[in-house]
């Protein structure tokens, strides 16, 4: 009885898999967009840094209403702050952060009546050129140029023998552990603490979408991705002459995508779907 059972599910599975290779069309995908982009934690507000968007892709249909997206990308992120000086800013210096990532996207669409897609997945990113101005020239943190490393505070001497301050978010908690470590009250936190001057090499992101579609197999698409963990860790000051550290901030990308994306094969998985919805 159990052989016959077993038997009886390979017929099915037999006779039902070449329909279902069949409807399961693997459709391709090219993307060409743009991005609007800022970096929340420093002291630059707004959208204003604008970077290329493109790539390709793969649709694997799972149901007749669900894709998951697999993509290759080349992301321009960063920040841009035009003018040196701007109210309430503990920043005063025009600002250019540019930010490369070669970026692999993983998504769930569903679709609704093959007119409208919505997504939602996660991006690992990794950097691949970077460049950082401020009033027009590269970054230099005490002879040090930008870099690709941790992206945190660190000990100016004796690293390994002192308190963790990795996780440190609050400037007052910070001068704290300064203080405790037997520095004379009257030291200068950045006397003590090095500002980073790097950037993590690696972006995670959590991405949503909304797809709509304009003509046989090509769509306007709206994507917004935001960092699930800082890019950097960096002290700003109340001055510009660097004399005392205000407060520490996390930084994360948050980018605005418009692009467009061409479908292959879309027409014929069409067809197969209907064919599937008939049988």
């Amino acid at each position: 009885m159990k052989k016959l059972r077993i038997l009886t599910l390979v017929f099915a599975f037999t006779m039902a898999t070449p329909a279902l290779l069949h409807a399961q069309i693997i459709k391709g995908e090219v993307f060409f967009g743009g991005n609007a982009c800022q970096v929340d934690g420093d002291e630059c507000y707004g959208f204003h840094k604008f970077g290329v968007h493109a790539g390709a892709g793969a649709l694997i249909p799972l149901t007749n209403w669900m894709d998951v997206g697999l993509e290759v990308l080349f992301n321009q992120k960063g920040a841009y702050k035009k003018n040196a000086h701007v109210s309430n800013s503990t920043f005063p210096y025009a600002y250019n952060l540019k930010l490369n990532y070669a970026e692999i996207p993983l998504m769930i669409y569903l679709t609704d009546k093959d007119m409208v897609s919505v997504g939602i997945g996660v991006s690992y990113g990794r950097v691949v050129g970077l460049g950082e101005l401020m009033d027009g020239e590269p970054s230099n943190y005490e002879g040090v140029g930008i870099g690709i490393g941790d992206g945190q505070l660190h000990w100016r001497e004796y690293e390994d023998m002192r308190p963790d301050i990795s996780k440190v978010l609050d400037i007052n908690e910070l001068a704290d552990i300064v203080y405790s470590e037997g520095f004379d009250p009257t030291t200068h936190i950045s006397e003590v603490i090095a500002n980073s001057n790097t950037y993590r090499g690696n972006d995670f992101n959590i991405c949503a979408d909304a797809r709509f579609r304009l003509w046989e197999g090509i769509h306007a698409e709206l994507r917004y991705q935001y960092s699930l963990r800082p890019i950097r860790y960096r002290m700003f000051y109340e001055d510009a002459n660097l004399v005392l550290a205000n407060q520490i901030r996390a930084q994360y990308n948050n980018t605005i995508t418009l692009r467009v994306v061409y479908i292959f094969n879309e027409h014929r998985s069409k067809s197969n779907k209907e064919g599937t919805k008939k049988n």
